[in-house]
C-alpha cells in the first residue's frame, strides 16, 4: 500500500510539554514535519505536524501519542471554504506562504490545495468576505 500524508494537531498537557515525545515518532517509520508549535515547559503546548507514511504506521503512532497523554486531532481538511461567500478577490493568495491558495488564471476563481496547506491561518485573517474559517481555532 502506498504512502499518504495527514496533518495532526497535538495538545500537550503541562507535565508533558518538556518531554521528547515527538522524537520517538521515527520508530513508527513515518516522515514528519513540524508545521507550527507553541511549546514551553510547565504550560499547555500545541503543535501541528504533517505525517507521511502508511495507514498501519499512522495508527500505531497515534495510539502511542494518546498513551502518552497527548490529545490528538487528525485534520481531514485544513480550512473550511464557504464557496457562496467567496468573492474570488485573491486576498488570501497574497498571504499564503505555501501556495495552497491560488487564482486560476483562466477562470479567475480561487483554487485550494489542502495537501500544500500549512494550517498557518493567514488566509482566515486576510479574507475580507470571511469566506474561510479554520477547523480548530483553539489549536491554530
Amino acid at each position: 500500500m502506498g504512502e499518504k500524508q495527514i496533518k495532526v494537531g497535538l495538545t500537550f498537557p503541562p507535565d508533558k510539554a518538556d518531554k521528547p515525545i515527538v522524537t520517538h515518532l521515527v520508530r513508527f517509520d513515518l516522515g514528519f514535519n513540524i508545521l507550527k508549535a507553541y511549546i514551553s515547559p510547565g504550560i499547555l503546548g500545541t503543535m501541528i505536524l504533517e505525517l507521511k507514511g502508511s495507514d498501519e504506521n499512522f495508527e500505531k503512532c497515534l495510539a502511542y501519542l494518546e498513551e502518552e497523554g497527548i490529545q490528538v486531532k487528525v485534520y481531514t481538511d485544513s480550512v473550511i471554504r464557504y464557496e457562496e461567500k467567496c468573492i474570488h478577490c485573491g486576498a488570501c493568495t497574497a498571504v499564503c506562504p505555501s501556495g495552497a491558495l491560488v487564482m486560476n488564471r483562466e477562470t479567475w476563481e480561487l483554487e485550494f490545495d489542502m495537501d500544500a496547506c500549512l494550517l498557518c491561518g493567514h488566509c482566515v485573517r486576510a479574507c475580507p468576505a470571511r469566506a474561510i474559517k479554520s477547523f480548530d481555532d483553539a489549536i491554530l
